[in-house]
């Protein structure tokens, strides 16, 4: 540190930039993982004995009418896993991944035998921020909702302040797989 003749002290450039350095450093993402593939399974549907897991990969056409759905950004491949007791279908659990702002969500929906949506949950969150999509008030929206009833975000699924993207993607990525689940059938394959 040195002293001028004014009698203001002077620092090295080097002290009042290391300063600031983190000023310019953006946020990195903190990925929580809150609940397993087969944690998830067993909270939708535990009185399941057996689980048959299948990745589906969407074919284009798939997409362009799951698209005219609800267009959000998804990876183009699902996990459809039907839930079982003895030989009696329970219901299905899809795993699938929205982006919410920036980074992934992978999320799972448990649909009942009747085609009625039971619950959705959080498995994975990446971003920095908006992680209130886990709150059980906010999923809870979503129970009991079906493919033949139209649902809009904003109206029927309130919004999040703070995660406006992740609701609204996450909203489309339930509609897009209400609808595959329409297309493909409750019928196991």
């Amino acid at each position: 540190m040195t002293t001028s003749n004014n009698g203001w002290t002077t620092l090295p450039l080097v002290v009042i930039a290391g300063t600031g350095l983190a000023a310019f450093v953006p946020p990195t993402a903190h990925a929580a993982q809150y609940m397993g593939v087969e944690q998830a399974q067993k909270a939708a549907f535990p009185d399941a004995d057996h689980f048959d897991v299948r990745n589906l990969r969407l074919t284009p056409e798939q997409i362009k009418n799951l698209d005219a759905v609800a267009p959000v950004r998804q990876r183009g491949e699902v996990r459809r896993i039907d839930a079982w007791a003895g030989n009696r279908l329970l219901g299905t659990l899809y795993v699938d991944d929205v982006i919410g702002k920036v980074e992934w969500i992978t999320y799972a929906m448990a649909i009942g035998a009747d085609g009625t949506l039971r619950s959705v949950e959080i498995l994975e969150y990446r971003e920095t921020h908006g992680f209130e999509v886990r709150t059980p008030g906010w999923r809870k929206q979503f129970a009991g909702r079906r493919a033949d009833t139209p649902f809009h975000f904003g109206e029927d699924i309130k919004n999040i302040t703070g995660a406006t993207l992740s609701c609204a993607h996450l909203t489309a990525g339930v509609q897009r797989l209400l609808a595959l689940h329409a297309q493909l059938g409750s019928q196991p394959r």
